[in-house]
């Protein structure tokens, strides 16, 4: 454990459910690696309870990020916001101020070059991407059996999503506020709308962009940088189906080659009654599979499997690992780990910057099968 002289101090943007559930009580479980200094969200009322809540002063709470960010003496942001994070990243590591950043990075190839410059200008690591699943213990023994599989043929995704709310009932959450004003609602929507047509066009259908923003860069990137962090990503993509019909949110299906030779596929399932939140990832190879299952993801240590099947005389031996570790503190401490000795996070902008390629590969597949326009920086990624 770290003495308290090794705190850091840090800002919170965005004090909605994953916040509430996750971020603040694991900083304050972690009281040994951070003090919380600040906390921004649109909601008056929402920072205020929050802010009471967690001891932070009056004049520590606010509405906008950057000015946050710009006043506030914190040695890092934590960016818990919805929508891409590209401008208030940006603002922060101009400031100097480390970011631990919740996916996605950013909706645009464009704003992960210019964060990739200010992260350059910083001269050490100074932005974690917050993908927890690359922290979970179960994945980290997934690559220890990986070492010794040559012949990988193929691996499957499947994701079954049940609505968020269902998915944070235990979590007792505050009443959505009512206090955001509309020109603050306006402003936000503008904002996202820009970067938006940036990344497919202004003629993109309607629903290819909360399809973009919220299920294939908001949920599926978590699979695409598993893919990415266990082999190397996917080479192309040649295949997406949605199901129903241009329904929102559908069902998606992606499929495509790795850089190993085997080939990949990505089921996601919006159904919104399921009874709880499942992911599998199998991978499948000449002598056996390895799969790993992961729970509802705001439930703090909620153990993931990884289960190992293999030849054995006459029959087969399966093993499981259950992880006992928590996979969202063990980002938190990479953080910390991070601002305090310049170590590199397992991802960080060039990282989120091939899982923004990816995604805007996979609306560009989509697009084509469907016969419909697509612009922007995807007609070409």
């Amino acid at each position: 454990m770290a003495a308290v002289s090794d705190r850091i101090r840090v800002a919170v943007a965005g004090l909605g459910g994953v916040a509430q559930s996750v971020h603040l009580p694991l900083l304050t479980r972690r009281w040994d690696l951070f003090e919380i200094a600040a906390v921004c969200d649109l909601s008056p009322s929402l920072r205020d309870e929050i802010g009471d809540q967690y001891g932070v002063a009056r004049a520590d709470r606010f509405a906008d990020v950057d000015e946050m960010v710009s006043t506030t003496e914190a040695d890092g942001v934590l960016l818990l916001t919805s929508g891409s994070h590209g401008a208030s990243a940006l603002h922060a590591l101009r400031r100097g101020v480390s970011v631990f950043c919740e996916k996605p990075l950013a909706y645009t190839i464009a704003e992960a070059g210019r964060l990739a410059e200010a992260q350059a200008a910083v001269g050490r690591p100074a932005l974690l991407l917050a993908y927890m699943k690359e922290y979970d213990d179960a994945v980290a023994r997934l690559r220890e059996h990986l070492a010794g599989v040559e012949d990988v043929r193929a691996v499957d995704v499947q994701v079954l999503h049940p609505s968020t709310a269902s998915q944070l009932a235990f979590a007792n959450l505050r009443p959505p506020p009512g206090d955001v004003t509309r020109e603050a609602i306006r402003l936000v929507r503008a904002a996202e709308d820009e970067v938006l047509d940036a990344a497919l066009g202004t003629e993109a259908a309607g629903w290819l962009r909360p399809l973009y923003a919220n299920v294939v860069l908001g949920s599926i990137v978590h699979d695409t940088s598993l893919l990415r962090v266990l082999f190397g990503g996917l080479d192309r993509v040649d295949d997406v189906r949605i199901w129903p019909d241009r329904t929102y949110p559908p069902s998606v299906d992606v499929s495509g080659p790795l850089g190993n030779g085997a080939r990949a596929r990505i089921a996601w399932h919006y159904l919104p009654g399921y009874p709880a939140y499942r992911e599998t990832v199998a991978v499948h190879h000449g002598r056996g599979s390895l799969q790993l299952t992961f729970g509802t993801p705001y439930l703090l240590n909620a153990p993931s499997e990884l289960t190992v099947v293999e030849a054995a005389l006459g029959g087969e031996v399966r093993s499981t690992y259950r992880s006992k570790g928590e996979a969202f503190e063990n980002e938190l401490v990479d953080f910390h780990r991070m601002v305090t000795s310049a170590t590199r996070p397992r991802a960080g902008v060039a990282q989120g910057r091939d899982d923004i390629v990816t995604s805007q590969r996979i609306m560009r597949r989509l697009a084509e099968q469907q016969r419909i326009a697509v612009g922007g920086e995807a007609a070409t990624a």
